[in-house]
């Protein structure tokens, strides 16, 4: 049958054309017969920023936390020659140690840090402080009350001289004379000791690991 002519040549029948059934046409395939694909796009595996020279990796806390115990050492050591020249920067010994904690961790990751680990380094060092005036002072109260109620009684004058209420600090040495007194001022003074000794050894981590960075990049 030919399109355009309403009845057949041959046999004179008409021609009925049924809607709906068209050739679909498929694409050619490729010189190979295989049709060409799209190349996927490129997935990055690791963060580039972790990857730049400025970037700063997590503390690898395997290396930290020696450099942090020797950190805490070295703070304790150095808080009394502070505390005698000048009892208002005893804290002063905290933030050398939380600088020397983030000191020796550099030496071994060789890696600039932000002040945020650097902090974090420093906070790991004033908590081993912490843990070692706590064992020592736990001790000293439940083997030796005696000797941690007579420091306390002993430093009274010291105290009185500094400026110190009497009256309130008579009424604390009353207090540690029993043994529950005695207890909630070893407690009391073990808490604002953990804040000081946190605070403080993180201050001197973060200031460090700032000013090495700064540093290293001049």
């Amino acid at each position: 049958m030919e399109d355009g002519t309403p009845f057949c040549k041959q046999c004179g029948a008409p021609q009925i054309r049924v809607p709906g059934i068209e050739a679909v046409e498929s694409s050619a395939p490729g010189p190979a017969g295989i049709a060409p694909t799209e190349s996927a796009p490129e997935v990055p595996s690791i963060p580039s920023v972790l990857l730049s020279e400025g970037g700063s990796p997590g503390v690898q806390w395997a290396h930290a936390l020696p450099g942090a115990a020797l950190g805490a050492v070295v703070s304790l050591f150095s808080l009394l020659p502070f505390a005698v020249l000048a009892p208002a920067f005893g804290g002063l010994g905290f933030f050398l140690g939380g600088a020397l904690a983030v000191l020796l961790y550099r030496r071994h990751v060789k890696s600039h840090l932000s002040a945020g680990a650097g902090a974090k380094i420093g906070a790991a060092s004033g908590a081993f402080a912490f843990l070692y005036v706590a064992i020592a002072m736990i001790g000293i109260l439940q083997y030796n009350p005696e000797a941690c109620r007579k420091a306390m009684v002993d430093s009274a004058p010291q105290l009185t001289a500094r400026g110190y209420d009497a009256q309130k600090l008579q009424q604390l040495l009353e207090q540690v004379k029993t043994p529950e007194g005695l207890t909630s001022m070893v407690v009391t003074f073990l808490f604002y000791g953990f804040l000081i000794m946190i605070i403080g050894s993180s201050i001197g981590g973060a200031l460090y690991a700032a000013w090495a960075r700064r540093r290293a990049q001049m």
